[in-house]
């Protein structure tokens, strides 16, 4: 009897704490399967503290829109109860309840420990079975045997096994860590949670890189038109003159580009898939590129740098989308443009090129200049995102670390492909090679 009590106890302990996890990892996932509101909440009480000065003044007793989806809240700051919401007592709300930390800047302002109702259902379950595990135990002790205690305790391993490997996976995943590891392979219940927890995660990812790289992209995007345009302003404010018609175009396309990133910011299906479909054109690349560098001259005056370009013909046409194409080259000319000294020079020269390798026509663009150069070290990364070869350069002396992978990225959808050449203290040559295209009669 004394063997058997000792198991029986270590087989309630074991279900005690199957229960206790297993209420945590339902609490937590039901946060995950409907985020929005809770999310909606904490913005919300979040945003009534800075509608008050900075203070929880009155949160008692104020109204809040997204309160009704929770069953219980209660808001702790300071050590203390502010708001509350819901018949459970506080105390076992913040030790049962899923926690959203506040914050206002850099500084914590409070906790909101909150259910909704499936949560709440949960921790309801979880009470019941906490006050049915002792007559569990005395009725175990009766009318058990042997043979029924041992099947008990490996069910209960076997259910603690996926639930530890679960636990594991999720605290990985709140650590930022994108190899979480679940028992996806089992058939059963456990499996299809972390099936869907799996998912849930790389959906999650997938999004949180798409924004970071949407917010990076959009930035750095905005830049050089708003340069191009501040320059012709300028200059016609200073000299007084009246806008000629080319520079009131040239202001116009910067305009217009600027126009189409904002309307590709407001197209969130496509920002989410992480591309845009492209409507190509077939376009003369000489005349684009003529145009291009006369909008950057001015750019490049200032450290009396000699800007050429150099045609093989006159007529090169490829079939490109303008826009996008043109976002490539002002990448990669304004870094020319960044790293050329005063008094250097930077030269263009296109032509077109056969590759029996690949059995087609390019038209290839090489963009020269005689700048310090990139050391060989960083060579296979400079295309990379957020990387800088000078890691002295600072984001407000120009230059995000984006140009050269959004560059690099618009040629390859081009079907295109980019390559680099570069001697320390000479100057980089950097090589665009675009398909071929019909020019239109």
């Amino acid at each position: 009897m004394l063997s058997m009590s000792v198991l029986i106890l270590f087989i309630l302990l074991v279900l005690l704490a199957v229960t206790h996890v297993q209420f945590y990892i339902s609490r937590d996932f039901a946060y995950l399967e409907n985020k929005g509101p809770f999310e909606s909440l904490k913005k919300e009480f979040e945003q009534y503290y800075r509608d008050h000065g900075d203070s929880w003044e009155h949160v008692g007793s104020a109204r809040f829109e997204h309160a009704d989806s929770f069953s219980e809240i209660v808001l702790s700051a300071d050590g203390k109860v502010l708001y509350r919401q819901g018949t459970l007592n506080p105390d076992e709300l913040r030790s049962d309840g899923f926690m959203l930390a506040l914050d206002e800047g850099d500084r914590r302002i409070g906790r909101l420990y909150v259910m909704n109702d499936k949560q709440y259902k949960t921790y309801e379950f979880k009470t019941i079975w906490y006050g049915m595990l002792p007559n569990i135990g005395i009725a175990s002790l009766l009318f058990t045997g042997i043979a029924a205690l041992l099947t008990i305790f490996l069910l209960s391993w076997r259910l603690t096994s996926p639930v530890r490997n679960i636990i594991q996976g999720i605290e990985t995943i709140q650590k930022g860590g994108a190899a979480a590891v679940f028992p996806e392979r089992r058939k059963d219940e456990f499996g299809a949670i972390s099936r869907a927890l799996r998912e849930m995660n790389d959906s999650l990812a997938d999004a949180e890189r798409t924004r970071k790289q949407l917010m990076s992209d959009v930035a750095h995007e905005l830049k050089t038109p708003l340069m191009i345009i501040q320059g012709e302003l300028e200059l016609a404010h200073e000299t007084g003159a009246p806008l000629p018609a080319d520079k009131q175009a040239s202001i116009l396309d910067e305009v217009l580009r600027l126009s189409r990133l904002v309307h590709e910011v407001l197209d969130l299906s496509k920002l989410e898939a992480g591309m845009t479909e492209l409507r190509p054109r077939t376009e003369n690349l000489v005349a684009l590129l003529e145009d291009l560098t006369e909008k950057i001259r001015f750019m490049v005056e200032d450290k009396q740098i000699d800007l050429s370009l150099h045609a093989q013909e006159e007529v090169i046409p490829v079939s490109v989308e303008k826009a996008r194409i043109l976002q490539a080259l002002y990448n990669i000319l304004t870094n020319a443009g960044y790293y050329t000294n005063p008094g250097g020079r930077i030269r263009l020269l296109v032509e077109t090129a056969y590759l029996p390798d690949r059995h087609q026509s390019y038209a290839r663009i090489r963009v020269e200049d005689s700048g310090a150069g990139i050391a060989q070290e960083d060579l296979p990364h400079i295309f990379d995102r957020f990387y800088r070869a000078d890691h002295s350069r600072a984001r407000p002396s120009g230059g995000t670390g984006l140009g050269l992978a959004i560059a690099r990225q618009n040629i390859l959808a081009h079907g295109g492909w980019i390559d680099v050449q570069s001697v320390v203290g000479e100057g980089s040559v950097f090589i665009v090679y675009l398909p071929m295209g019909r020019m239109e009669r």
